[in-house]
């Protein structure tokens, strides 16, 4: 009897140290990083998508866009154990041996989420002002299509109109514009296209745009014919100034006028589908001509669609755009990029929320 009272003695001594240090070893916080990071990655992702396009839904009805940043994450884990072991041994001949053991254990994770409205002028000012003519054309330099930002980010060409944002106007495009943006993402890809920045010393700087001539094939040559037939522009001039104006001034002169970010959500918001009976509630959309592709689009139904790119609902109605459309997607993170690039708000004086969840 002493012997098993011995060894039943060990084994607990055992399986408790083996317990205790199990608990009292374990580092938590590493083991959540991974985890953590793409989780919370993913779903202020998925936010972001949707705060953008529920803001172009408030756009088409009139409504006013907001728009709120995550500006801080603080995951807080707290783990509580509690252990206990009873072990009783009798040694009268009828006598039962009992023991017993008991682990207890709490986790706790509650997260601070710190949200940032976006306010203020420097805001109001980078949504405001149009986007610079050197800006847009470094981009189209370093690789971004050109058909892509010059039919979101310009307003017109030497007087060409795009899709406007004006009232005033018409709500169908100038055929002459959007064949010109697609001559130039052909004519980029082509390597035929390029832009310089000289220094002035009365306006900072100059931007050019350059047709280059040289190892290009009959094709390459006829699109860069064509691409000057459509802006006017002189055919023995291959180097032109860029300026920022609505309207052509000269035959060596580029004239581009640009958009604002807001002007670029109001397009977009233009190619947002409305339900029938909510026609009388929101601005007209834009009026696509026989043959010609539709740049963007958003869905809209009563139900909720079941795999969606980015989907929300606004009062009665679902808008989503799809997974399979690659053009309205290539767009919409164009402007999440854009208004990313935009963003300066001055966190020190911006009213912040922050909501403990549990």
């Amino acid at each position: 009897m002493f012997n098993k009272m011995m060894l039943i003695k060990a084994l607990y001594a055992i399986l408790l140290m083996m317990i205790l240090s199990s608990v009292s070893c374990t580092n938590y916080g590493p083991k959540t990083l991974n985890k953590d990071q793409l989780d919370y990655g993913r779903s202020i992702g998925d936010t972001w998508k949707n705060q953008m396009l529920v803001n172009l839904v408030k756009l088409r009805y009139i409504d006013m866009p907001v728009f709120v940043d995550v500006g801080q994450i603080v995951s807080g884990y707290s783990i509580e154990t509690s252990l206990q072991g009873i072990a009783g041994f009798n040694n009268n001949f009828l006598g039962v041996d009992s023991q017993s053991i008991g682990v207890e254990g709490k986790y706790t994770d509650r997260p601070t989420i710190t949200y940032t409205p976006k306010t203020g002028e420097d805001y109001l000012r980078s949504i405001l002002e149009p986007v610079e003519p050197r800006a847009l054309l470094t981009l189209i330099l370093t690789g971004y299509d050109a058909d892509l930002l010059l039919t979101w980010a310009v307003e017109s060409i030497n007087g060409i109109k795009n899709y406007t944002t004006s009232k005033s106007d018409t709500l169908t495009p100038d055929p002459r514009f959007i064949e010109f943006v697609h001559l130039m993402s052909n004519l980029q890809q082509a390597g035929s296209i390029g832009f310089e920045v000289e220094n002035d010393p009365n306006t900072q700087h100059d931007i050019f745009f350059i047709l280059r001539n040289r190892n290009l094939d009959d094709r390459a040559r006829d699109k860069r014919r064509r691409a000057r037939e459509l802006l006017g522009i002189d055919a023995n001039v291959n180097k032109f100034r860029v300026l920022y104006s609505p309207f052509a001034i000269d035959d060596d002169v580029i004239a581009i006028q640009t958009r604002s970010i807001l002007q670029m959500l109001i397009a977009m918001a233009g190619f947002v589908d409305v339900p029938p009976d909510k026609a009388s509630r929101a601005l007209p959309g834009y009026i696509i001509s026989p043959g010609m592709p539709r740049p963007f689009r958003v869905y809209t139904s009563q139900t909720k669609p079941e795999s969606a790119f980015a989907s929300v609902k606004y009062y009665d109605d679902w808008y989503w755009i799809e997974h399979d459309d690659l053009a309205s997607k290539e767009v919409f993170t164009l402007m999440l990029f854009l208004t990313t690039l935009t963003n300066r708000v001055d966190t020190e004086n911006t009213p912040v929320l922050s909501i403990p969840t549990n």
